[in-house]
Formats: C-alpha cells, structure tokens, sequence
C-alpha cells in the first residue's frame, strides 16, 4: 500500500473511496494473457495499481508493472476506462473501494518476469482458453476482451476485392523480400507478380488481423484431401509473434487428411517453423536458377 492511500485510510478508515488506477493486459508472442496470483487475496488478477499523485494513467500502469513484474513496457494501447458498482471491493482487512481502471494492453515489452514486491506470489502466463479460475474485476475485463479488438482475427480475403489485393501484394512484397535476403535470391516468384496476376491465381486466402492491420497471411488450393500451400506471408512489422503458427493452426482446424508446403531450403527460421509443428520434410527439389526447395508434408489424424 503506498503512502498516499495509508494516510487516506488513517483519516476515513475502511470506509469506500473511489481509488484510480491502471491495468495492463501483457500478452506474450502466443497471446497467452498474464495474471497474477496475489498474496492480499490469494486469487488470480491483472497486473496493475493505484495512481499516485501527479501521475498520468500510463504512467501508473508503466511504474506498477515494472514494480510488481519487473517487465519494461514499450508500446501501450489504450482500451477503456472502467468503472462501476460492478468495480467495487472489498480487501480481506476489511477496507472498500470502487476502482476507476484504466485499461491497457501491451505486446511490445521486454525483461524477465520477476516477483519484485510482496504483492504476488506468482506470475504466468495463461492461454485465453484455459484460464483460472476468476472473480470480481479480472473476471469481468477478460470476460469482454473480444470487444477490445487486440486480439488476432483470421478470416478469408476476397482478391476481387481492390483494396484487399493491395494489401495483400504490398504484405508478398515486403515479406518475401524478407526471404529473398535470407535465401540470397530474389527468384521469388510473389517477388515479380502483378496486380492482375495476383487476383487470378486461383488460390483461397486467409488473413491475419492485427488492431485492423494486414499482420499475416497464408493461401492455399485443394487438392482433394491434400491442402497445398502456396504462400505464407507475414509482415515485418509483427515478426516473432506467432503469426505463421496461428495460420497453420487454423489450416489444421479444416477437414483435409494431408498438408504440404515448401520454402527455400536457406530459409531456416521457415523450415525450423514447419519442423516444429510437425511438418515431415520430403525430399528436396531444384527449381530455375537452380534454387533449392525444401518441401514438407503432414498428415491429418
């Protein structure tokens, strides 16, 4: 308890105040969500704290998480101010408040979680599907956090659409140029595709929604049970967030017994990727050029 809110308890008691405050929902690469497991309550809870005068919301919710994890806190997105009966509480002491939060999200930050002061008695991240058990303020902000749009939406892009295949070729471009460096060529075909042929490919597209930004996408024909993709794509802007492992993931929710792929065999972050979901790498092959591909097949149980 910091001193600002001792010497209001020392003058009203345990009496209800209204207290402001910030929390943060800091989420991982996979999006796993991280709680707080606090030694007042010995309940799970979202990192945050009580304003202290002078500061602003963001820096409450910059200080409290360095206080309370010892994570740095980079880019912050503002989400709500929340308050309401549904807010109040009651503290095991006895003392009441009715909490005024402001709320953020953050995926950009760095550091190791640490338990830094005798607030917590853990720290972990928790998937969005397999949280624990929730009460009172977590339970109510978690319960809307598909209003918030910060989580990744996937869902299919309509070529045909002018505005949809833009970004769709300005993402092919910027990231396959990604791999043309890393594979020391630049005979990628999405490299040189138009507009036009872009649009007539003939290839089903899902995308990958970040905050309403174009993150990630993945294509693909079917081949009877044989699922074949033919790009993945991801932005630099979102590397290292999971985006191709999200799309993969969402391929194998689909009905085919087999998924195939293929990518320059110098591309290792890809190939490291596909082996570790599984992917059987078959034999390579030489295209024009004489770029090597790798090219991996899973089967569907």
């Amino acid at each position: 308890m910091s001193d600002y809110i001792k010497e209001i308890r020392e003058l009203i008691g345990s009496r209800p105040f209204i207290l402001a405050g910030s929390a943060v929902l800091v989420f991982n690469k996979e999006y796993e969500v991280l709680l707080q497991l606090r030694s007042d309550t010995g309940r799970w809870g979202i990192p945050g704290g009580a304003m202290e005068p002078g500061e602003s919301f963001e820096e409450t919710a910059r200080r409290e998480l360095s206080e309370e994890t010892g994570l740095v806190l980079h880019k912050l997105k503002f989400l709500n101010v929340i308050a309401g009966e549904e807010y109040y509480f009651q503290y095991p002491n006895g003392d009441e408040i009715y909490n005024a939060i402001a709320l953020y999200a953050c995926t950009d930050w760095e550091g190791e979680l640490q338990i830094l002061d005798g607030e917590s008695k853990e720290l972990r991240f928790f998937a969005l599907d397999n949280l624990p058990d929730l009460q009172g303020r977590p339970e109510l902000i978690l319960n809307k956090i598909n209003e918030y749009g910060i989580l990744p939406v996937i869902r299919e892009i309509e070529l045909l659409d002018v505005k949809a295949a833009a970004e769709i070729l300005e993402l092919q471009r910027k990231s396959y140029r990604m791999e043309a460096d890393l594979i020391g060529s630049d005979e990628i075909p999405p490299l040189k595709e138009t507009f036009e042929q872009l649009q007539n490919c003939g290839e089903t597209f899902l995308g990958c929604y970040i905050d309403g930004s174009l993150a990630g996408a993945v294509s693909f024909k079917k081949d009877g049970e044989v699922m074949d993709i033919h790009r993945m794509m991801v932005h630099p802007d979102f590397f290292r967030r999971g985006i191709a492992r999200k799309l993969i993931a969402y391929l194998e929710q689909q009905n085919f017994s087999e998924i195939i792929v293929s990518t320059g065999a110098a591309n290792a972050p890809a190939i490291k990727l596909y082996e570790k979901l599984g992917f059987d790498r078959q034999n390579d092959s030489v295209v024009g050029g004489g770029m090597v591909i790798a090219n991996f097949k899973k089967r569907q149980d």
